[in-house]
């Protein structure tokens, strides 16, 4: 029983490693900061005044285009954006079908197990928290899960999926304290009961082991780096920082929602949240102006990877899924979270490297010893969760 929340963990990270690889061969790399940053340091006047005039010509012809097409972005490609819109497409409509699966009873008999155990749980005759609550914490979830996608994807423009993944891991750190916090405030504030249980000592190591063992491979093996502005400043590295804390909210709000206090079930989580992150989108496309124009030139990208992109979409909506279920099996969202990502990242190392080695479709998978390396450590930080 106590590896039992591992299992659903396992076949959503695996389900995640397939999404994250396929993002990486939809999304077209954007390499204009490090061609900027490069220009600065290896061009110097000398050099500019060699130039021909029909070179600046043909210059400014190409940066013309490149402007006209959305700066280094090929055409061919989705965007991260436009890859988060067709998610957000695919979605809806598995959500539709999910929801008509069910029925409205099944999706809401947290409300009728809540009137007919006069407001308590049915196990340990603990106080419920009112469904209407539950309901919109659902709903407010999907919207932190749709802005954690957005910026997740705009990261995949300036970096590959073996990458990404490791930094993925700092959702767990600010889960972890925020997970401790919400354990003292649950002694002065009942609605709060599901976080009740304070980390142990063994299990804060095991989680000091999963982290470093996972951010090992995006540092290329040197800790230092943490100390550098120039790592904090890369695009990418922003990206994800944004997309781990607004993640790690929506973690928070599925332990709050579907442990015995809430009483949602891991199937009605996920319908009434992607509907949040649904009309999240839809909002967004309607207001602002790039999702906008996103949307529009959408018809441009190649339908190969549309299709791609949607079929990822069907494999991320499954892990999430799967991986709900593990928050609700497990006491500490920390653990889950640091475990999860760990486990993405090696399933996402494996998948990554047999799709390039087989049908050469997505990056090149690089430092491939770090990151076993990494593995490893992570495998004894699981064992002490046991």
């Amino acid at each position: 029983m106590d590896l039992l929340w591992l299992l659903p963990l396992i076949v959503g990270a695996i389900l995640w490693a397939g999404c994250d690889v396929i993002s990486d061969g939809v999304i077209g790399e954007n390499h204009e900061g490090e061609i900027e940053e490069k220009s600065k340091k290896d061009i110097d006047l000398k050099s500019i005044e060699i130039i021909s005039t029909s070179s600046t010509i043909s210059s400014s012809s190409s940066s013309n285009s490149q402007l006209h097409h959305g700066g280094e972005h090929s055409t061919d490609k989705l965007t991260g954006e436009q890859d988060s819109i067709v998610s957000a497409i695919v979605m809806f409509f598995l959500v539709l079908l999910v929801h008509m699966a069910m029925g409205n009873e099944q999706l809401y008999d947290y409300y009728e197990s809540y009137l007919v155990n006069g407001g308590f749980s049915a196990k340990n005759n603990l106080e419920r928290i009112k469904p209407t609550t539950i309901t919109w914490a659902a709903l407010i979830a999907g919207a932190f899960q749709s802005g954690s996608l957005i910026y997740l994807l705009k990261a995949f423009e300036t970096s590959s999926s073996t990458i990404i993944v490791p930094m993925m891991q700092l959702n767990s750190i600010i889960i972890l304290p925020l997970s401790i916090i919400l354990s003292i405030l649950s002694y002065y504030f009942p609605i709060l009961s599901t976080f009740h249980k304070i980390i142990t000592p063994t299990h804060l190591f095991a989680f000091v082991l999963i982290f470093v063992g996972s951010f090992y491979p995006s540092l290329e093996g040197d800790f230092s780096q943490l100390s550098k502005m120039s790592f904090w400043k890369q695009k990418a590295v922003k990206y994800v920082l944004i997309s781990d804390f607004l993640i790690a909210i929506y973690y928070l709000i599925v332990s709050f929602c579907t442990n015995e206090t809430g009483a949602m079930s891991s199937k009605s989580f996920l319908v009434v949240s992607t509907y949040g992150n649904c009309l999240t989108f839809a909002l967004l496309i309607a207001l602002v102006k790039s999702f906008r124009r996103s949307a529009l030139t959408l018809v441009k990208v190649q339908r190969k990877y549309v299709y791609l992109s949607s079929a990822g979409e069907i494999l991320s909506l499954s892990g999430y899924f799967f991986v709900s279920i593990s928050y609700h099996l497990y006491y500490n969202s920390g653990i889950v979270s640091a475990a999860e990502g760990a486990l993405n990242q090696l399933f996402n190392l494996i998948v990554a490297i047999l799709l390039k080695k087989f049908i050469n479709f997505g990056r090149d998978v690089k430092r491939v010893r770090e990151k076993v390396f990494s593995c490893l450590i992570v495998t004894v930080g699981l064992l002490l969760t046991t």
